[in-house]
């Protein structure tokens, strides 16, 4: 007789084939199942419930999937993917997951109809490459700087949103802060030189952008002036102190005079510092490192404000918004290093202290005041308003939109079913396959909206005669079909690109594994 050979740890656990397959499926369908009916503008809430007993309720794909404990491999993979599409686009995180899903859930169809992993992956692979192409030329070119093209994508990002009801309110505030911060294919990255500072307010009506920073940070000296009119601001990041030797060691005098000597000498260094700010007209003083109280009153005997100890981030911005250079040796400070701000204010707003630096010339970062009445509220609308400017800020970048409201679905799933017959073997199934997976994104647009499904969907298949029917899609609001991009419903076409990117991709991964070895600690 044989003697079994014990590779694998005992308590390991394997899983094969198709069980294993169906296991990963069957995992990130469920996570799908639960952000699938936040999808659209009449897409529902879900109710998170933290630990320590704190709700939060949101539609937010990205939000809930990250409050999500999964255990699951394959399952956080979707996670993953959906965060990555909230940190490259914004939005979209809904879609993929959903699309993704359903990629592989069509897939495990042909499977179960004996045919093997391999064609479906390659299948996948060329109906994807052709899907990218397809974007690629039927895409709208926009310039970036047509502002109402902008604002429509912004409104469009937000109809899924809860501040929906201020939706135009928004997009001319994150249109207005993407310009004043967009720099030519570069303005994704620079979105966090948009400060979002969260006050209490009357309604989300109050907020307002402010050409310049807010900075969580309170004067030196009380003495100091509450306003500073055409500032002149030195950055710098020096401690403005008399140094202290790294070096123990000490002083002994012998005469009683020495010992002023010795405190004039210190009082010296500091009244040196403060000259060179004097002469060169310097008003406010932002500093990297601390400011001792005695220097403090100093600066604040001159009329001369300041804050200290500001983060990296808190510097960037400032020095972005008002045109400053940060140095590090005071000494060769000079006039061109100096920023400028028509105002600078103290103010407290609810129990913190803040500097606002205003009427800055062309600043490069910005703050928005958002205002309202519940913590809850501004922390939702707060996550809001990031999606819309990164959108925003990707439109301006790419130049590239699309009609939304499930109509570039429905075109690429036409396309694809058209490809389809030019490929032979079973290949051609597996693109069928992907372009019914797109189609699952209006299908549940259209669901979610309470309306017929099969009715709605075969109108929208048969609305797509010719190419000039290319932007035809569901208007959930209306609860009508039509030119979506005639209504002003568009979309950045990258979002549908990582869509189909990362999708597909994840769906082969996930396709390509057949045994899963699970060690038990």
């Amino acid at each position: 007789m044989s003697v079994p050979i014990l590779i694998l740890r005992e308590g390991t656990e394997q899983t094969k084939e198709k069980e294993a397959r169906m296991q990963n499926i069957n995992a990130m369908m469920a996570i799908t199942e639960t952000v699938r009916s936040t999808l659209g503008p009449k897409g529902m809430n879900k109710m998170l419930v933290d630990g320590t007993g704190d709700v939060t309720i949101t539609n937010d794909g990205a939000e809930i999937l990250k409050s999500l404990s999964i255990e699951n491999v394959a399952a956080n993979m979707m996670v993953n993917v959906a965060k990555s599409i909230d940190d490259d686009i914004g939005d979209g995180t809904t879609s993929a997951v959903i699309f993704s899903a359903q990629l592989l859930a069509n897939a495990l169809e042909l499977i179960e109809q004996d045919v093997h992993p391999k064609p479906i992956t390659h299948g996948f692979h060329l109906a994807a490459k052709k899907a990218l192409s397809i974007v690629d030329k039927i895409a709208e070119n926009i310039s970036a700087d047509d502002e109402e093209i902008l604002k429509k994508v912004a409104i469009t990002a937000m109809n899924s949103k809860d501040v929906m009801g201020l939706k135009d309110f928004f997009a001319e505030i994150a249109v207005k802060a993407i310009n004043q911060i967009k720099e030519e294919g570069n303005t994704f990255s620079k979105v966090g030189n948009v400060k979002i500072v969260k006050a209490p307010g009357k309604s989300l009506k109050d907020t307002e952008l402010i050409n310049g920073v807010y900075i969580e940070k309170e004067k030196v000296n009380a003495m100091m002036p509450d306003i500073v009119k055409n500032a002149k601001i030195a950055v710098i990041r020096k401690k403005l102190d008399v140094s202290k030797t790294e070096i123990s060691g000490e002083i002994r005098i012998t005469n009683p005079a020495d010992i002023q000597k010795f405190l004039d000498q210190e009082e010296k260094i500091l009244f040196d510092y403060l000259k060179i700010f004097k002469d060169l007209g310097v008003t406010m003083v932002v500093n990297n490192k601390d400011i001792s109280d005695k220097f403090g009153a100093f600066l604040a005997r001159e009329g001369i404000a300041a804050i200290k100890n500001l983060g990296d981030s808190d510097i960037t911005a400032v020095t972005k918004a008002t045109g400053a250079t940060r140095i590090d040796d005071l000494m060769s400070l000079s006039e061109n290093e100096l920023g400028y701000a028509e105002s600078i204010k103290f103010q407290k707003i609810d129990k913190n202290e803040f500097t606002l630096f205003t009427g800055c010339k062309n600043p490069k970062s910005v703050s928005i005041l958002l205002k309202g009445g519940l913590d809850k509220i501004l922390g939702t609308t707060e996550v809001t308003l990031h999606d819309i400017l990164s959108v925003v800020a990707k439109v301006v970048d790419t130049k590239k939109v699309v009609a939304g409201g499930g109509a570039i679905y429905i075109e690429l799933a036409k396309h694809l079913r058209e490809y389809a017959n030019e490929i032979s073997g079973k290949e051609q199934l597996a693109i069928t396959a992907f372009a019914l997976a797109l189609e699952e994104i209006p299908k549940t647009l259209i669901k979610n909206a309470g309306l017929d499904e099969i009715e709605n969907m075969t109108d929208l298949r048969a609305a797509h005669k010719s190419d000039a029917d290319k932007w035809v899609g569901i208007d959930t609001l209306t609860n009508s079909i039509s030119n979506n991009y005639d209504k002003g419903i568009i979309e950045p076409a990258a979002l549908i690109k990582h869509v189909i990117k990362s999708g597909s991709g994840l769906a082969n991964l996930i396709l390509r594994v057949d045994r899963i070895i699970n060690a038990k600690g």
